[in-house]
């Protein structure tokens, strides 16, 4: 485990030296995909990445003030129209997904949904969805869209993308030990009974209740945030097996179509909706995205974008992806029944 983090914080220092967009996520990514899938016995602290989602979380609550919740209310209906499209779009490639690899309707649907991962993967199952061609399809889509993401936004943003943190003061060490210990305790006990994104979403409650009672003002300091980046990276690049690249290649390859016509659709609507409306382009098309929350939360704020925006969009797919789930699945197999007939 200890030298698995360490190639994944020797990744990040190369991509930070070659000046790359979010280095410590996307070199520890890169790193550890590529030891994983030359079969190096990758191995993961078991709370890294939870740990990880709730400095993430903490970081973006203690910029919830009532005036970011007021614009958030403002653009509920935006939010709700992303949140349906973004389905729709899922929907479409799990179509698609469905003729290139063959499996069932079920399977095909949940691989494409863009909920998060860990969900997916639990409701799955109880549909009668197979695990494995879901694992790749859903590990795919937040991978490839966390490595394409920075690019993209820089493109739009151009260099001023770069000017990552906030000019303000890191919040005190002590409150931020008692706030990470209150709301990491509170987010494991939820995720035992199957709260989505418990660990996201607690954290960022209590953060946003600290800061808005005045308890604690200011920014996450940079050394947690590097280290989120290190250990979410090093988890999504471990998901990648050797089989991958054998038995599964067919599946992998299948998920990068499905991946990229998913994210390219998604990034020209939000890119379009924040041009036309006056919104951050850059900010538009992370909060867009059909990806995990962490990861893009993540990318927005060290990108120095809006990253309420960004977790209030992807927060919301999330949750009405998985209230309507049942209903989108049978509305998927009426269509898909039309396409391609009865299923076998």
């Amino acid at each position: 485990m200890a030298a698995t983090l360490g190639a994944g914080l020797a990744g990040g220092s190369v991509a930070r030296l070659i000046h790359l967009p979010l280095p410590w996520l996307l070199g520890s990514l890169v790193t550890i995909m590529a030891l994983s899938l030359a079969g190096a016995p990758v191995r993961l602290i078991r709370w890294g990445r939870p740990a990880g989602t709730v400095v993430v979380g903490t970081s973006t609550g203690l910029q919830f003030t009532a005036t970011v919740v007021a614009k958030l209310v403002t653009l509920l209906p935006l939010i709700i129209a992303a949140a349906v499209v973004s389905t729709v779009i899922g929907a479409i490639g799990g179509l698609i997904y469905m003729r290139l690899t063959n499996v069932d309707r079920t399977t095909a649907f949940f691989a494409t949904v863009p909920g998060g991962v860990v969900e997916t993967m639990t409701l799955a199952p109880q549909y009668g969805g197979q695990v494995e061609p879901i694992m790749v399809a859903q590990t795919t889509r937040v991978a490839l869209i966390v490595v394409f993401a920075p690019f993209l936004v820089i493109s739009f943003a151009g260099a001023s993308a770069r000017n990552a943190l906030l000019a303000t003061p890191a919040v005190p060490w002590l409150g931020l030990a008692a706030l990470l210990a209150v709301s990491g305790t509170v987010a494991a006990i939820l995720s035992r009974t199957r709260s989505p994104n418990a660990w996201l979403i607690v954290p960022l409650f209590f953060a946003a209740l600290a800061s808005n009672l005045g308890w604690l003002e200011g920014r996450m300091p940079d050394v947690l945030l590097i280290a989120a980046q290190i250990v979410i990276g090093t988890a999504l690049g471990a998901a990648f097996r050797p089989e991958f690249l054998t038995r599964l290649v067919g599946l992998l390859g299948a998920s990068f179509v499905v991946v990229v016509f998913a994210a390219g659709f998604m990034a020209l609507f939000g890119a379009a909706f924040g041009a036309l409306a006056g919104y951050s382009v850059p900010t538009m098309v992370l909060a867009t995205a059909p990806a995990g929350i962490a990861e893009m939360v993540l990318t927005g704020k060290v990108l120095g974008l809006d990253a309420t925006v960004i977790a209030g969009f992807q927060l919301a797919r999330v949750i009405i992806v998985l209230i309507w789930c049942r209903t989108a699945l049978i509305l998927f197999k009426a269509v898909a029944e039309r396409m391609y007939g009865p299923p076998p």
